[in-house]
């Protein structure tokens, strides 16, 4: 089934809206000029921005909000959730071991490799530069350490 993008991005907008609500009232931290909720309301606000944009793209194409394309086999349905709870399970037992840095981009790129079918190159690219973009929010940005598993020993 194809889905509009109007339908998709009124309810980001919506999920963006439910996310800024729920975080309002998170304390805020000692001595810090932001809070816990700080970060979620970042992202809520994001939400409902790009969902606004994603909504006015749907609008302006004026097609079917629901399109049936067809059959999807149970079984690729089973293996593509298989596929993202492995890719989980595995970022869970091997980033103390090996650290964020080798294991995000690895797994990222298996995972979006695979689900492509084969576009390796492309899941390469998005995959470095997903985990860079992680890596800079929460390590340099927010100060929440991530596990640098080997790479301790080499970098300090």
């Amino acid at each position: 089934m194809r889905i509009n993008d109007l339908v998709m991005g009124l309810v980001m907008a919506l999920l963006g809206a439910i996310i800024i609500w729920a975080s309002k009232d998170f304390a805020p931290l000692a001595r810090q000029p932001y809070g816990a909720g700080t970060f979620p309301t970042l992202i809520g606000a994001f939400l409902i921005g790009l969902g606004l944009l994603l909504a006015l793209r749907g609008w302006q194409q004026r097609g079917a909000l629901f399109i049936w394309q067809g059959q999807v086999a149970l079984s690729r349905t089973v293996l593509c959730l298989f596929a993202v709870v492995a890719a989980v399970a595995g970022y869970v037992l091997l980033t103390p071991l090996l650290g964020f840095p080798l294991v995000a981009p690895l797994m990222l790129t298996l995972l979006i490799g695979w689900l492509s079918g084969g576009r390796w190159g492309m899941a390469v690219i998005v995959a470095i530069v997903a985990s860079a973009m992680v890596w800079s929010v929460f390590a340099l940005l927010l100060h929440v350490p991530l596990d640098l598993g080997i790479l301790e020993e080499v970098i300090y």
